[in-house]
């Protein structure tokens, strides 16, 4: 059986966090469970948080038992508006009180709560930080100490991940950054609070340009430039000042509250590209200051996608220069164009549907874009971003009735709806060459059963195998049997699978992960 490859992962956010007692204990390798600290909320607390994984799904030894031998780490520090709890609900109002908030925000994050304590502090004194210096280096540094362990590698080049990809008990990693705020320094505590165009006023500017600069080089010579990261998720929950974040809370109703009456994503939410935004994206691609570091779109606002696809045209593609699209752990909304999906998310337009019309989500447009580019679609397991309504309830009901294979098959006709819209929103052949996995296990996730952990992912390629031999009807997104296999293109199933669970990522490794086509590492710097 092929080896699992998942492009977009975070075994290494709980351990990282942990007291520095479990953090020697467990490291990467060992299984965190829920915090202590979520036994302290009351129940309506629990309630609003309830969807989001407390226990661990990625770490290595899982990824060993699950037959997944190839992780992608995403990095990033957790943004400081994770700490800073709002009251956007009247319940809300009623039952959280300050002295609940540093468990709540331990039990969300997995953070030990002496941790959580300290970055509230920080907020109540209105302090800044510089997220690269203090955070991302010493994400860094606990990697490069879990690597010491020989049963996991950080790769510097495709040659380095094939190879050690085929040794056993060996899980081959790549390092990727989540989030743009991971490379700046916002000594400002007012920083958190201010939408993407404040960015462009010249004292904002020159305060923040200088300090992305330098670590943007900084970063791209990491061991030599061999570690320096093979793409960055340049958007994520909360305004970096670089460019707007698409909406990825869940609502709540006017009874139960959602995680997005809690945190607060307004500022910067659905804005393009500031000025300094599109200079940091320029350094992230430019070679001539260490490796090129690719863009991965996904927690891009609408109106930011469409100014960035425009620059890659603009700038790149139409200059004849190779440059993939990748959206790492991503989900179809079913909306025809990029235009479409600048609509406001609405719950009853999402409950309609079986596919998730939410506006992070991948359009139509977006799926021809990424094929064109020769780029990567990560189908994430994510049981709140992937389905709609009426997928949702199907797999509700699912779990309810206690049937596993019922289970199982709901979340295969979910996966594979999802992958068969993008074929067929591509419209041929090349749409295969594009789909991969990007679990974002560990990512403050909703499970999608039965495939919620790592340890549970290995029956995935036969599950799609299967699928391929005997289609299920997709009648909710308008397939029957003959156009699945129509959309399969000649391909048999076993091919199809393979390309899904490891073939176009090794694919896309071998034509892009080399000096090459990123440029070559430059010599270490003292700093580094």
């Amino acid at each position: 059986m092929n080896a699992i490859i998942d492009i977009h992962a975070h075994p290494q956010l709980k351990p990282l966090n942990a007291s520095e007692a479990e953090r020697k204990e467990k490291g990467i390798w060992k299984s965190f469970t829920q915090s202590p600290r979520c036994d302290n909320l009351n129940s309506l607390l629990k309630g609003a948080i309830s969807n989001t994984k407390k226990r661990s799904q990625s770490n290595l030894d899982q990824a060993l038992a699950g037959n997944v031998k190839g992780v992608f780490l995403a990095m990033g520090p957790v943004e400081r508006n994770f700490f800073d709890p709002k009251r956007n609900h009247i319940i809300i109002r009623l039952i959280l009180r300050t002295r609940h908030m540093p468990d709540l925000a331990a039990c969300i994050t997995g953070f030990d709560l002496e941790k959580v304590l300290k970055v509230f502090n920080r907020i109540k004194k209105q302090q800044g930080i510089d997220y690269y210096s203090e955070e991302l280096l010493d994400e860094y540094a606990f990697l490069v100490e879990q690597a010491r362990d020989n049963r996991m590698v950080i790769a510097g080049d495709y040659q380095e991940f094939e190879e050690n990809l085929k040794k056993d008990r060996v899980v081959s990693t790549v390092l990727t950054i989540e989030g743009a705020h991971s490379l700046g320094n916002y000594h400002e505590h007012q920083d958190f609070l201010r939408n993407i165009a404040d960015a462009n006023k010249l004292e904002i500017y020159n305060r923040l340009m200088p300090h992305f600069e330098s670590h943007i080089t900084h970063m791209k010579h990491w061991n030599n430039g061999r570690h320096s990261p093979l793409f960055i998720t340049f958007c994520h929950h909360f305004s970096n000042l670089l460019a707007g974040h698409a909406k990825s809370f869940a609502s709540g109703t006017t009874i139960k509250p959602g995680m997005d009456d809690l945190l607060d994503q307004r500022n910067g939410m659905n804005e393009g590209f500031s000025r300094l935004g599109i200079d940091v994206m320029e350094l992230l691609l430019c070679k001539t200051n260490g490796r090129r570091v690719l863009p991965d779109v996904k927690h891009m606002s609408v109106k930011a996608r469409m100014e960035f696809f425009a620059m890659l045209q603009e700038k790149y593609w139409s200059k004849g220069e190779e440059l993939p699209v990748i959206c790492s752990h991503a989900a179809m909304s079913g909306y025809a164009t990029l235009q479409q999906s600048s609509r406001p998310d609405s719950i009853s337009r999402w409950k309609r549907n079986y596919l998730s019309k939410q506006a992070i989500n991948m359009s139509d447009e977006e799926a021809r874009i990424i094929a064109r580019s020769g780029g990567l679609a990560g189908i994430v397991l994510h049981g709140g971003r992937l389905p709609g309504g009426l997928a949702k309830g199907a797999l509700k009901d699912a779990q309810r009735s206690g049937n596993t294979d019922r289970v199982r098959d709901e979340a295969v006709k979910l996966v594979m709806s999802n992958i068969l819209h993008f074929v067929r929103a591509v419209g041929n052949k090349s749409a295969w060459d594009c789909i991969c996995l990007g679990t974002d296990m560990d990512g403050v996730i909703e499970p999608l059963y039965p495939y919620s952990r790592y340890e549970n992912l290995s029956p995935i390629a036969t599950h799609i195998t299967q699928f391929f031999h005997r289609p299920f009807e997709l009648r909710e997104i308008g397939l029957s049997r003959d156009n699945v296999k129509k959309l399969m293109y000649g391909l048999d199933p076993e091919e199809l699978s393979e390309k899904i669970i490891s073939g176009n990522v090794m694919v896309f490794l071998r034509k892009y992960f080399h000096d090459g086509y990123l440029g070559r590492p430059r010599p270490m710097t003292k700093k580094g």
